[in-house]
């Protein structure tokens, strides 16, 4: 267990900053809290007046208010800082009991530039950072990045230097952007923050360093005309959000097509795909997967009448209508696999149930709850086996379009146990499944969707090159998408032939009808 020191200014720290450490107690013990008692932040109320007032508005909620540290008997020790412009020193008389403490790892949540002398150089000091240092570096926090319609906020957890942004960076995570909402941007990336000291600790431990160019734009705070303009580009945002929401749709549909190409960035048409003619009662197709022996291909078929997804199953070929397995409740992603000479279905039930399998021929009572699972309600579940090892990587209801979950199992019939690195991929662009991991020449690759900017818009082909109970790594090495619709947000393939989903948006004047209704029915469910 690593020995560690914790920079704070006063006894305070913010919400996420404590969810970070709560997450990291089996891995360090904090040996001394460093109190710094005068850092000041200087303000240009003229220049930068409207700034502070949106900081308040949009910086300031739940997760950054402000928590008193649970010292549990651990030494306290206060200090001025020695200011050197806008760098901050702590004390030599401080430094040196830092070093005589011998303290491993310093975590920095207090002060601001820290310059680092002889005795505090001994220990590794880690420092987290609002913002992907390869395109924006500076402040404040997701500003800039809604303002230029990034794809992402990023946060990394950087080691320190005397050298700005000269640090190694130990572990990073890339956020979703509201593009209508600052503030719940920033709830977002601070909720994924307190997941890095966690990923950053290990990789540090493993001397696993992320490979990052440090060379992007080195913003300041917005001067007012500058706030009046983002105000001015949220709220026209937030006006469409608020209109597509009332009246329109998506209007989902699947398809298929030849086999795709792996490392390659492939866009299709949709004069390229053999499309599905919807039943008449349902009002989308979606989630599409290939049975075990590609005859047939199960997806999530949206009742007319009570706005539930159910699970039916379509001919391979001309994709008739054959069969409706799953009703009732919402089903969706029905992803199928082969154990031993049977097929099973593990639908997505996050809806109203924790995650169970199915034996075929499929019927909701022969259900068999996945154990170690039993608390989770998660989403779009994608199993496979790998040198005896089942994997089983999901999203969380709540947090889907941002973190993929994996988790392990010695066989279906064990506890599902979560992955140290949990979550394993902070990312919109690639994190959510969008299908079945595939192995293509000795390589396997794992269909994440892109929610970047709408929801399923486009699928990331990502290379897993480091898989195990321990240890996760992967990268994006292709990518699909629609040149005259949206999507695919799920894709499966089989031998020659893959399938896919894609929408396009439809104007309706229920759209909000048929949006509130599900949620009223879930709602009252709920509730009995």
């Amino acid at each position: 267990m690593l020995r560690a020191a914790l920079i704070v200014d006063g006894t305070e720290v913010t919400q996420w900053q404590k969810d970070a450490l709560d997450a990291v107690g089996d891995l360090l013990e904090i040996k001394l809290v460093l109190s710094c008692t005068n850092t000041r932040t200087k303000k240009n109320l003229t220049k930068n007046f409207l700034y502070y007032v949106l900081n308040v508005l949009a910086l300031k909620n739940r997760l950054t208010r402000k928590v008193q540290i649970d010292q549990k008997g651990v030494p306290l020790i206060e200090f001025n800082s020695i200011y050197e412009g806008s760098w901050q020193k702590i004390p030599s008389c401080v430094s040196k009991e830092i070093s005589d403490s011998n303290i491993d790892i310093v975590i920095k949540f207090g002060m601001s530039l820290l310059r680092i002398d002889e005795a505090l150089s001994k220990s590794k000091i880690l420092s987290f950072h609002h913002g992907d240092p390869a395109y924006f570096r500076g402040r404040p926090a997701g500003f800039y990045e809604l303002l230029t319609r990034a794809n992402s906020v990023g946060v990394i957890v950087q080691e320190l230097s005397n050298k700005l942004d000269a640090g190694k960076v130990w572990a990073i995570c890339h956020s979703k952007i509201l593009h209508y909402s600052y503030k719940k941007t920033a709830i977002n990336f601070y909720t994924n923050s307190r997941f890095l000291l966690r990923k950053a600790l290990l990789n540090l431990s493993r001397n696993n360093p992320i490979d990052i160019m440090p060379n992007g734009k080195n913003y300041k705070l917005p001067g007012n005309l500058l706030v009046i303009k983002f105000l001015a580009v949220i709220f026209a945002r937030k006006l469409n959000h608020l209109i597509y929401g009332a009246f329109y749709e998506k209007e989902w549909n699947v398809g298929t097509a030849g086999r795709i190409k792996i490392n390659d960035r492939l866009s299709f048409n949709l004069v390229d795909i053999k499309t599905a003619n919807v039943s008449s009662k349902y009002s989308f197709y979606a989630d599409p997967f290939f049975s075990v022996d590609g005859s047939k291909i199960r997806l999530e078929a949206l009742n007319l009448r009570n706005g539930l997804g159910e699970i039916v199953e379509i001919d391979a070929e001309n994709l008739s209508l054959l069969n409706v397995f799953l009703k009732g409740d919402h089903y969706s992603y029905p992803f199928s696999f082969l154990n031993g000479n049977k097929e099973f279905l593990i639908p997505e039930v996050a809806s109203h149930s924790s995650p169970y399998i199915l034996p075929a021929p499929f019927q909701d009572n022969d259900k068999l709850l996945l154990r170690g699972l039993e608390k989770f309600r998660i989403v779009d579940s994608t199993i496979m086996e790998e040198e005896g090892r089942i994997y089983l990587f999901c999203g969380m209801n709540s947090s889907a379009s941002d973190c993929l979950y994996l988790f392990c199992a010695e066989g279906y019939d064990k506890e599902f146990e979560p992955h140290p690195l949990n979550p394993i991929v902070i990312d919109p662009s690639r994190a959510r499944m969008g299908g079945r991991v595939i192995r293509h020449n000795g390589r396997l690759y794992r269909f994440g969707q892109n929610n970047s900017y709408g929801y399923g818009d486009g699928i990331s082909i990502c290379e897993i090159t480091k898989l195990s109970s321990y240890d996760y790594e992967e990268k994006i090495v292709g990518s699909l998408c629609f040149n005259d619709a949206s999507g695919p947000h799920t894709i499966d393939v089989f031998e020659d032939k893959s399938v896919l989903d894609f929408y396009v948006d439809k104007f309706s004047l229920f759209a909000w009808y048929r949006r509130l209704v599900p949620y009223v029915l879930r709602r009252v469910k709920s509730k009995l």
